[in-house]
């Protein structure tokens, strides 16, 4: 337990004294950049709608094309049927999402710009 103490605090005064000493320095140790290129709240968000919308309409295709080899495989299987039926449903329900996120992401964007 005193192992782990004493190597806390010699952390500790040696990050401290390596803080002071960069911040003497003329130049600055860190170097915070923005990875993604935004320069305000609104083109964050931006950003990010359509990033979800880029990544979920094909995904959203792909299980509408999905849902429709079940409802093909199906051949009047009331289990297949109904699976299919459910896939179709939740991907429906998905896309709705997604369209809804992105028009409340696009109407934020545009309340804060006229703020």
């Amino acid at each position: 337990m005193l192992n782990r103490a004493k190597f806390f605090l010699f952390g500790l005064v040696y990050a401290i004294v390596n803080l002071g000493v960069r911040a003497m320095a003329d130049e600055p140790f860190y170097r915070i950049e923005n990875p993604i290129k935004a320069g305000s709240f609104a083109d964050v968000v931006k950003g990010f709608a359509d990033l979800m919308v880029k990544i979920g309409i094909p995904l959203a295709t792909v299980f509408l094309i999905w849902s429709g080899f079940l409802f093909v495989s199906a051949r009047g299987n009331d289990e297949q049927l109904k699976k299919a039926k459910s896939t179709f449903y939740w991907t429906i329900v998905g896309t709705a999402l997604l369209v809804g996120a992105y028009a409340i992401a696009s109407a934020i964007v545009d309340f804060a710009k006229k703020l």
